[in-house]
């Protein structure tokens, strides 16, 4: 029934639940209380309701354990963290004489010895006992008997069963047996030797990394529920037990949902009434605040698990929760959470955007799944970068000047100022790099200029060389041979030239001084030396050789002196090609 329809009709036992609970929704609460002054019926039930309420928190309070104690003295916030989450339903359990429910579960449970009864909720009663055939401690989870005639109890007990058997992993405690004994639902989990992972972190006085280390196997945990599509929907300290190894355990899926399973389908054990919300009030995420069951999704989930890095990590809430039920509410979906680096200074900025980006109010502004949540905490462990780094920036920009007009003017005003400074830098730059370039091509044109030079003062010494050779001057040809630089192929040739030996003899030698590139300069030389012997059949053979070989290179191959020694080549070939056409004429003339 929702807060303005049928008021006309007596309150069901769930709205009155809800409003002495305090959690109705402001338009409920005032379609409620128009009611009550017309009803006095529902006046009685409403003070009846609040009678048992408080005796059963004045019975549960006697009994509460030591460790529970602690806790709540350790935070002043609201205590849903460390106690038993409620019944969906919010139905509260008439209180009864818990030894004489603890004898009477000891005699029930055939090859269980019952050890004590663990802090109850509203739902349920969990007594750790002892196996007595495998001779280890266990956990039995029993159905409370005042829940026994709610078919919405039942339902949910026997889900929670059927969901922990479906799982299997290290980090989620695993069930053992299931049923119905003597009309009381009961199943066996298995039982955890340890502490709330919030009493954990605080006892071992875990260091940052060693916090994001155990939270890591957390996720783990939930990652793999989600795959199996199970959604918690009720993560919290108190769900979350650390064994002595320091291995976490998530327990308590009672208030899980299957995905793709609606809870507001044609079982009456399944109906939800508007504005109702479950899961632990500390912990919750806006959809689950905001009483909206079908937008709850993995995403829920991430965002519990948010609220609960951010605490083991900061040492407090994003936000206030220690006021009033509706003040927590209304801050759980639209306080914004306080920037760890507010809280402690030298925060790291990487797990701040992990931590802001899981505390999204918009679920489409979160991480999409515990997958990614876990993928950037390991990405932080392992030293990589971060994946929502950048977008997190965004987001706190957006949000900022959203909230801080008028400090975001004077801000807009120092980015105007920046970039008007950066474009003068660039503008500087760019002309620093245009006349650098314009540098570096002058001095390009002038290392041009100066190896044109030099070239045409090599080719001026080898052909001046060449020249004086010929003439067989031999005081110039020593002082050309001089000039040529030290291991240049210009003075391995010249050196060739003045060697008296035969040729056959010393071309062997002289080949093997170059590469086949420059095979042409060797028949060239070659050939200058049979033409200045007066062979002229092998010095158009050498000059012939080069010429083809010349053929084979590039025009960039070819320097400016090879260029040159090559024309030269051409010239020698139409030379002694001349010469020995007209001494053919010549033989014809005195044979006739």
């Amino acid at each position: 029934m929702s807060g303005h329809e049928n008021m006309g009709v007596c309150l069901t036992d769930e709205m009155v639940e809800q409003y002495v609970a305090g959690i109705c929704l402001p338009d409920t609460q005032r379609a409620v209380e128009t009611h009550l002054a017309q009803c006095d019926s529902c006046r009685q039930r409403i003070e009846s309701t609040r009678t048992s309420t408080d005796a059963s928190t004045r019975a549960d309070s006697a009994n509460v354990s030591e460790d529970v104690t602690i806790a709540m003295s350790e935070e002043n916030h609201i205590d849903q963290d460390e106690r038993p989450t409620e019944s969906l339903s919010q139905v509260t359990a008439v209180p009864y004489a818990r030894p004489s429910a603890a004898e009477a579960a000891d005699s029930m449970f055939e090859g269980y010895k019952i050890v004590e009864e663990l802090p109850r909720g509203g739902q349920a009663v969990v007594y750790k006992a002892f196996h007595t055939a495998t001779k280890t401690n266990v956990a039995i989870k029993v159905l409370l008997p005042t829940l026994l005639a709610s078919q919405r109890a039942r339902y949910y007990f026997e889900r929670e069963a059927e969901l922990i058997a479906s799982l299997d992993h290290p980090n989620i405690v695993s069930i053992r047996d299931s049923g119905i004994i003597q009309g009381q639902y009961y199943f066996v989990m298995q039982y955890i030797e340890g502490q709330p992972l919030l009493r954990h972190v605080r006892a071992q006085n875990l260091s940052f990394r060693e916090k994001l280390l155990l939270f890591n196997k957390v996720c783990s945990a939930i990652t793999y529920a989600h795959q199996q599509g199970i959604i918690h929907r009720d993560l919290k300290f108190a769900n979350i037990l650390v064994d002595e190894r320091g291995e976490p355990h998530i327990l308590d899926f009672g208030l899980a949902k299957v995905v793709g399973l609606s809870e507001s389908g044609a079982k009456e054990a399944m109906a939800t009434m508007t504005g109702q919300w479950s899961g632990s009030l500390s912990t919750m995420s806006p959809e689950q605040a905001a009483g909206r069951p079908d937008l709850i999704d993995v995403r829920t989930d991430v965002y519990s698990l948010g609220v609960i890095l951010y605490h083991i990590l900061t040492g407090q809430y994003p936000y206030d929760v220690t006021g009033s039920t509706l003040q927590a509410l209304q801050n759980i979906q639209t306080a914004e959470p306080i920037r760890p680096r507010q809280i402690i200074r030298k925060f790291d900025s990487d797990v701040e955007a992990i931590l802001l980006t899981a505390l999204a109010k918009d679920p489409a502004q979160r991480y999409q799944s515990t997958a990614e949540l876990q993928s950037d905490i390991e990405n932080w462990l392992q030293g990589r970068p971060i994946r929502v780094k950048s977008i997190s920036s965004l987001y706190l920009l957006r949000k900022i000047i959203a909230r801080h007009r008028y400090p975001s003017a004077v801000a807009a005003l120092l980015v105007v100022i920046i970039l008007g400074f950066a474009y003068t830098s660039f503008d500087l730059y760019l002309t620093t790099k245009k006349t650098q370039k314009e540098l570096e091509a002058t001095v390009a044109q002038r290392e041009t200029a100066n190896a044109g030079l030099q070239a045409i003062l090599k080719q001026w010494g080898f052909t001046s060389f060449l020249r004086v050779w010929e003439q067989d001057r031999q005081w110039e040809t020593g002082v050309g041979y001089a000039s040529l630089s030290r291991g240049s192929k210009e003075r391995k040739a010249a050196a060739f030239l003045l060697n008296p030996r035969p040729v056959a003899e010393k071309e062997p030698d002289f080949r093997q001084a170059f590469s086949d590139e420059h095979a042409w300069f060797v028949d060239f030389i070659i050939g200058e030396s049979h033409r200045k012997n007066g062979d002229k059949k092998q010095a158009l053979e050498a000059y012939q050789r080069s010429y083809d070989a010349a053929k084979q290179l590039s025009q960039a191959d070819l320097r400016g002196v090879d260029k040159l020694l090559t024309a030269r080549v051409l010239d020698r070939i139409d030379e002694l090609t001349a010469t020995d056409k007209q001494g053919e004429g010549d033989d014809i003339l005195q044979k006739q």
